[in-house]
């Protein structure tokens, strides 16, 4: 399906959205504060052996160490035993306390668990991904069968035995050398951690870090898939040129996001309540263990009997909560509530339209079937961090019943707003806001005077003013006087 992707990101706050028919389907945001370390390469120490999990602990500089299991491990998968002598073995025939070894986070540690690990590091570009320990090469399917065994045979006299690659759907086409060209830059790259590793100036060390949030993005999406690309910063927009993308340079006054409508989307996708076509409704509610979503039928009453009134609700709520779990990005396990189904019949429908939209989610959503007590159980694989653990915080004034504005959120809207001020005749901005965002706004070179006026709040902002320095003076004095 063909994608636009918006780029708001000439801020410190990084935002993109990616639009599918005309619909905002999915949302990447990068902060400072969001130290990911998904991707990353570090040399660590290993710290513990557990021979009866068949893995082992290793300290790669973070609050908690991460898990390595045996079959992850690089020696063990280039070994050339048998697999099935290979199996019998323990992990400490491969990796011993105190060693330290190359390690790629694959999955973001979360609570008190620390993050996942592989020995079996890869590096992906745009055309292919190479795994030095990957021993296989494939190509993409979406290829047709003349284009993918010219690659399978290029791909074999590229590479050693040990070696793996996997060709993408974006080499077709591609002149070979342009393809070659890039595994020999990723091979380089390998070479140069693998010589840090050998000399490390101390253990742990981070040896690689991942591609910044557009790098990813576009890293990640088929790049015959893009449509086009709507970008409002001239660095990003002259990289993505260079790289042959059909990009756009947005240079508005009004936010990128604002301006075209992605800002009221992002922040629907925050609220509890979706609302369907028929006029029912569903609730999402986040919890620790798990997010449970409730449909109901809401001002849909049907023209036709209550069991084929509660039927096409919950096949619109089947739909729609398939939408948002990917436009969310919830991960994790999912329990949904459906309205009352009495026949078998019934439950299959409403699952063969989750099914049928799921299939554009590219995290693994796996249906795994009704309960006794007709609640659908979901798993999603956790991809990111959902968006509203990301851009909201607990209520302090509700004990935490209920969920505002992170103090980040408030204060990239606050510094997105000032700089839509940039270009007029302005001097000084008096802002009423919340200490909490008065001491975390970026330190930028504006040409503005900006007077403060704290309110002890949940995170806050309201621009009082605009305008000349004298009267911010004036009214900045004002408000004290008021106080």
């Amino acid at each position: 399906m063909e994608k636009e992707i918006w780029m708001n990101v000439s801020g410190t706050e990084k935002r993109i959205a990616i639009k599918e028919k005309d619909k905002v389907v999915e949302f990447f945001i990068d902060r400072p504060t969001l130290k990911k370390t998904e991707g990353n390469i570090y040399i660590g120490r290993v710290i513990k052996v557990l021979p009866g999990m068949q893995a082992a602990f290793v300290d790669i500089g973070g609050k908690d160490p991460g898990f390595l299991y045996r079959d992850h491990i690089a020696s063990y998968q280039v070994s050339t035993l048998k697999r099935s002598e290979k199996e019998k073995t323990s992990i400490s025939k491969w990796i011993h306390e105190g060693e330290a070894v190359v390690v790629q986070v694959v999955k973001e540690g979360e609570g008190m668990k620390g993050p996942k690990l592989t020995g079996l590091i890869e590096f992906p570009g745009e055309y292919i991904v190479y795994q030095p320990f990957g021993r296989f090469k494939s190509v993409s399917k979406k290829m047709n069968k003349d284009e993918r065994e010219k690659w399978r045979l290029l791909a074999n006299s590229w590479c050693t035995k040990e070696e793996g690659i996997i060709i993408r759907t974006s080499s077709e086409g591609k002149q070979v050398n342009v393809v070659e060209q890039e595994l020999q830059q990723l091979q380089q790259e390998y070479i140069e951690i693998q010589k840090k590793a050998d000399y490390p100036s101390k253990v742990p060390q981070l040896l690689k870090e991942d591609q910044n949030i557009v790098k990813k993005v576009i890293r990640d999406v088929q790049k015959e898939e893009i449509s086009r690309i709507v970008v409002d910063d001239s660095d990003t927009f002259q990289w993505l040129k260079k790289h042959e993308y059909n990009v756009q340079f947005y240079s508005g006054k009004e936010n990128i996001f604002s301006k075209h409508g992605i800002e009221e989307e992002l922040n629907k996708a925050l609220k509890r309540i979706v609302w369907l076509p028929s006029g029912g409704y569903i609730i999402i509610e986040h919890t620790e263990a798990m997010t449970v979503i409730d449909v109901n039928s809401g001002k849909y009453t049907g023209k036709t009997e209550r069991g084929a009134t509660f039927l096409k609700v919950n096949e619109e709520a089947a739909r729609e909560i398939a939408k948002q779990l990917r436009l969310r990005n919830i991960g994790g396990i999912i329990i949904i509530d459906f309205i009352e189904m009495k026949h078998e019949s019934e439950r299959e429908k409403v699952l063969a339209a989750f099914k049928e939209e799921i299939r554009a989610d590219r995290a693994t959503v796996i249906p795994v079937g009704f309960t006794q007590l007709d609640l659908l159980q979901v798993t999603r694989k956790k991809i990111r961090e959902p968006l509203t653990q990301l851009l909201m915080d607990k209520c302090n004034c509700c004990n935490g019943a209920g969920m505002v504005n992170s103090v980040e959120t408030v204060v990239y809207k606050l510094e997105r707003e000032i700089a839509e001020q940039k270009g007029k005749d302005i001097e000084a901005f008096v802002i009423e806001a919340s200490t909490d965002v008065i001491k975390m706004l970026p330190n930028q070179v504006l040409p503005y005077q900006i007077y403060f006026h704290p309110v002890e709040k949940n995170p806050f902002y309201n621009i009082r003013f605009v305008g000349s320095e004298e009267e911010a003076k004036n009214r900045i004095q004002s408000l004290k006087h008021i106080d």
